[in-house]
């Protein structure tokens, strides 16, 4: 199983691929396009997702629950608060 995180902006995703013995499997810069965030990701399924709920969260959500086993959002508040722990 991946472990996948996914910065949202509007024309780019930041994209991070942890493997379950927390090894990062990939990482990188992603044009916001389905074809492109879909070809960075096959390699890491099966996977799950997470996305800070921010604007326009849905378009990219319907994108990664096509390909992978799991999406879920993260509070914006509570995701800029993990740093500072």
């Amino acid at each position: 199983m991946n472990y996948i995180g996914v910065d949202y902006h509007k024309k780019y995703s930041y994209i991070v691929v942890k493997n379950e013995d927390g090894y990062i499997g990939g990482r990188g810069m992603v044009n916001n396009t389905r074809e492109e965030v879909q070809r960075f990701l096959k390699p890491y399924r099966p996977g799950m997702a997470v996305v800070e709920a921010t604007r326009n969260w849905g378009l990219i959500y319907d994108w990664l629950e096509e390909l992978l086993d799991d999406v879920a959002l993260a509070h914006p508040l509570k995701v800029k608060a993990l740093p500072s722990l």
